[in-house]
């Protein structure tokens, strides 16, 4: 998977690139007006959240606030399909991405991994396709689509579920989709 510079994210472009599961749509979690763009080109509801990857566990550290109970959780299932609804420290732009509390995950897949790290922040990883169609592997189809975005080659993962989404209510953990993970 070729590297995305940094100025890339910095113009608030969006990336299509894969994952574990499916091609997802990227745009970095710190930039209100590249995400606000991200559900114009999706044609997605404002109040309709987006989950995040981040690189690793510091990169998650450094954006949201991370509980000893929650970091349990993470080192067990991590890098994995586990989603994590955690509150977001400031530099998230948690307003434009529709919740208080948002769905980080660090994924399976390296190139992803990577291209968060590139960035420097956590990234969008919303399912590359127009709200309520199915999901794709193809990078053409994904093309097809959204004709003007940039798109990183690479071979999507075997997994056809999505993560699992978990949060931590007082001292009981809540599934709040199941998933590829049976926690």
């Amino acid at each position: 998977m070729r590297q995305i510079r940094q100025a890339t994210w910095q113009k608030g472009r969006v990336v299509g690139y894969p994952t574990e599961s499916f091609y997802a749509l990227g745009v970095r979690a710190t930039d209100a007006v590249a995400i606000r763009r991200l559900f114009r080109l999706k044609h997605r509801e404002p109040n309709k959240p987006v989950a995040l990857i981040a690189a690793d566990l510091a990169q998650v550290k450094k954006f949201f606030y991370v509980s000893s109970t929650e970091l349990h959780l993470m080192k067990k299932y991590w890098p994995g399909a586990l989603t994590m609804l955690l509150k977001p420290k400031k530099a998230i732009a948690a307003r434009a991405l529709g919740a208080t509390r948002i769905g980080i995950r660090v994924p399976a897949h390296a190139g992803a991994r990577r291209l968060a790290a590139d960035a420097g922040a956590p990234l969008t990883a919303t399912s590359a396709n127009i709200s309520g169609q199915p999901p794709t592997k193809s990078r053409r189809q994904l093309k097809h689509v959204f004709p003007d975005i940039m798109i990183v080659a690479g071979r999507c993962g075997r997994f056809t579920k999505p993560s699992t989404v978990v949060e931590r209510r007082g001292h009981k953990w809540h599934v709040i989709r199941p998933g590829s993970i049976t926690i």
